[in-house]
């Protein structure tokens, strides 16, 4: 019988249930320890009071080697106190030796699952399920729990820019460390948000169709044609028009058709065969 909700003796017979099973939901710190060891009685009682005081955050389960021999020997026990952390039916990292209650208690928080991972989850099944307020609505709740965490950050933005709501999602963006804006996927982002300030306020496509074929060299109306083109997803056709740009004036608006190439390079990713093809193209064009 448990001592405790959180800690328990383990053998081989209840080994499953109690690591296997329940490192599913959270981490298992495996003690192996041995009566006759001295550091073992110093880790023992500092782990069950972890146990306790966290109420919940991790499970404890005490191995006794010199009656778990088989246990013991086939995770490789070598040395004692011994505490092997579980995560997901796995073992994923060990201690040997006593450690400083600092150690334990950062391993803890690395593994523990967060409530935030969970609603963040959530949110990600809502999107799939096409409710999109309520997903937002839950990455916004997890944020409220983790406010510098990035990657939440990246995933309402992602969402705030399929919904339309533009402002906040470049606002979230912008936000963010320089370097975490440089990298994908936040760059991707960013990179769409250009397009869409490129057609506020644009006419249609067809008209802008209509007027780059009346006057070719109308790179304005080309650039926003292309942009237009991408956020349709007809990514040939906003490849071309941003070409062309670069074929007619390199120097339009700052280099605008090479950053137009550039950007849809970012976005689709270098194993797309547009981007192959086209940055081919653009290369011998430039050289």
């Amino acid at each position: 019988m448990s001592e405790s909700p959180y800690i328990f003796d383990v053998t081989q017979d209840n080994f499953s249930a109690v690591v296997l099973e329940n490192s599913v939901r959270l981490p298992v710190l495996v003690d192996f320890w041995a009566v006759w060891c001295q550091p073992c009685q110093l880790l023992t009682p500092l782990l069950k009071r972890l146990a306790e005081e966290t109420a919940g955050a991790f499970v404890l389960a005490k191995i006794n080697t010199d009656q778990e021999q088989a246990l013991t020997a086939h995770f490789k026990v070598r040395a004692l106190p011994t505490v092997k952390i579980f995560r997901n039916g796995q073992a994923v990292e060990e201690l040997v030796g006593v450690q400083p209650e600092s150690v334990y208690r950062a391993v803890i928080n690395r593994y523990q699952a967060k409530a935030s991972a969970s609603l963040r989850e959530q949110a990600e099944a809502a999107w799939q399920r096409g409710k999109r307020e309520t997903s937002v609505s839950l990455l916004r709740e997890a944020l409220a729990l983790e406010a510098d965490n990035s990657e939440l950050k990246i995933a309402l933005a992602e969402k705030l820019l399929a919904t339309e709501q533009f402002e906040e999602a470049s606002e979230i963006l912008h936000n963010l460390p320089l370097e975490i804006r440089m990298q994908e996927p936040a760059s991707v982002l960013l990179n769409r948000l250009e397009f869409v300030k490129l057609v506020e306020n644009a006419p249609a496509t067809a008209i802008l169709q209509a007027t780059v074929e009346a006057n070719p060299d109308d790179n304005a109306a080309r650039y926003r044609l292309g942009a237009r083109k991408f956020l349709e997803s007809d990514y040939a056709a906003a490849l071309e028009q941003f070409f062309e740009i670069l074929c007619r004036d390199p120097k339009f608006a700052d280099g605008a058709g090479r950053k137009g190439l550039l950007a849809i390079f970012n976005i689709l990713g270098s194993d797309n065969p547009l981007v192959s093809a086209y940055r081919r193209k653009m290369f011998a064009l430039l050289h």
